[in-house]
């Protein structure tokens, strides 16, 4: 054979014997080679927080996806009460979402075993020794295994007007501050011209059940014992009436709380600076810190008779049971847990569930002093601020907030607003 042909025929049979090989599966089990491992597209629904923390959300979502070049997360933000509407009508079809945000209602799918068990990629991935495992157990569902990856906390602070406090030389609030405290200063931080109040010493920001139940536990009381499915909820109690007569009290026998009417003829909440002391979430910092000519502090929300107890809630994800792509889902759920963490803490605007993480962002610029004490002192005695039931958010709906706002609104006594609660929350609940 002439040297020309031989090297016809070599390069021949070597196209041939790639395109066999390439047919054959190169090793991996989409047909495709390692080096070009086809791009798995995952689908992640979310609610929306607003404009700020959206750009956060979408930033994350981009770095992510450049970084992992053979894996896309496709993101849907939609408002609080279209979100678990749209996964559902996924999890009833053949493509269910892979990954979701997590929040009460999504305890339904938990309960119908369309949650997948994150506990084996916890065991086999995560070093534990990184994370508070205690304050984890809310999404231990069974008891024992997560269902739900945590990514961020978020918790209540008392937020103060640094300006209103000078100027009726009232003394900051501190950490070992009584709601007994918070009550004086707040008589003395409350201006009326005429008949007319101008300024208030507080708001009634404790209004939602959370709100009041952190003060009822503060005394040592408790809806339930049980977060997870409750046979039944218990408000007619010395420590929860307690709780709901001092906040009604902050606004019709003391008069330094607005009441629904006032607020609105005030033009406003805290950011009007006719405010002098709120309490209200970590997260209303992204606005706080951007509002101008308003000189802000924080402080850890009081205590009753000496014992304090603060809210906190986890926000992360969770896996779809039918996701046809478990393993890429958990690798973005896990860089959430892990290599983003870092990112987290420096944004500031959620508390990283990543120790080391936390521990090493630096304190940003704009921080008030009272910053790391009211943010990250909760860790030590909070408590988690839902109720893991079926028919909760109904009883919400249906009894809890109708029968409070009238206690609010001064049309109801706490004594008999205490009764229609145990009556009409328990019947709600024991509904199958």
């Amino acid at each position: 054979m002439k040297r020309k042909s031989r090297v016809a025929f070599v390069s021949v049979m070597v196209m041939i014997l790639f395109i066999l090989y390439g047919c054959s599966g190169g090793g991996t089990e989409n047909g495709a080679s390692d080096g070009a491992k086809e791009k798995v597209e995952l689908n992640f629904i979310r609610w929306s927080n607003g404009p700020a923390l959206d750009e956060e959300e979408k930033d994350k979502i981009k770095r992510f996806n450049d970084s992992h070049p053979n894996i896309h997360v496709n993101m849907t933000l939609l408002p609080w009460d279209e979100t678990f509407k749209k996964i559902e009508m996924t999890l009833a079809s053949n493509s269910p979402v892979d990954l979701f945000y997590w929040d009460v209602p999504a305890y339904a799918w938990y309960k119908k075993g369309l949650m997948k068990n994150l506990q084996p990629y916890f065991d086999r991935d995560l070093n534990m020794a990184d994370y508070d495992a205690e304050l984890f157990k809310p999404f231990q569902f069974d008891g024992s295994s997560m269902y739900v990856a945590p990514e961020n906390y978020q918790t209540l602070v008392l937020y103060y007007n640094k300006d209103l406090f000078d100027k009726g030389s009232v003394p900051y609030p501190t950490a070992d501050w009584e709601w007994t405290d918070f009550l004086n200063a707040a008589e003395k931080l409350t201006v009326k011209d005429g008949d007319k109040t101008v300024q208030f010493g507080t708001t009634n920001s404790l209004g939602a059940w959370w709100g009041w139940m952190a003060l009822s536990q503060e005394q040592g009381g408790a809806l339930t014992d049980n977060i997870h499915d409750p046979e039944k909820l218990t408000f007619n109690t010395p420590q929860t009436r307690n709780a709901l007569q001092f906040l009604q009290d902050l606004i019709f026998k003391y008069g330094v709380a607005p009441d629904a009417a006032k607020a609105s003829a005030l033009g406003g909440d805290f950011l009007t600076g006719k405010i002098a002391m709120y309490v209200g979430g970590d997260w209303d910092l992204g606005s706080l810190k951007e509002a101008k000519d308003l000189h802000f502090d924080m402080a850890p929300i009081p205590k009753w008779d000496g014992n304090r107890v603060v809210p906190y809630w986890v926000g992360g994800y969770a896996m779809t049971e039918k996701s046809k792509h478990p393993e890429e889902a958990w690798e973005f759920i896990k860089w959430t847990m892990t290599e983003n963490q870092e990112t987290l803490a420096g944004q500031q605007s959620w508390i990283p569930v990543h120790k080391p993480s936390l521990e090493n962002a630096e304190l940003p610029q704009w921080a008030p002093e009272g910053y790391e004490k009211a943010r990250f002192d909760w860790m030590n005695y909070g408590m988690i601020g839902d109720i893991y039931h079926l028919n909760w958010r109904e009883a919400q709906d249906k009894a809890i907030s109708p029968i409070t706002d009238q206690i609010f609104n001064n049309k109801l006594s706490v004594e008999e607003g205490l009764k229609q609660l145990d009556e009409q929350v328990n019947e709600i609940i024991s509904k199958k």
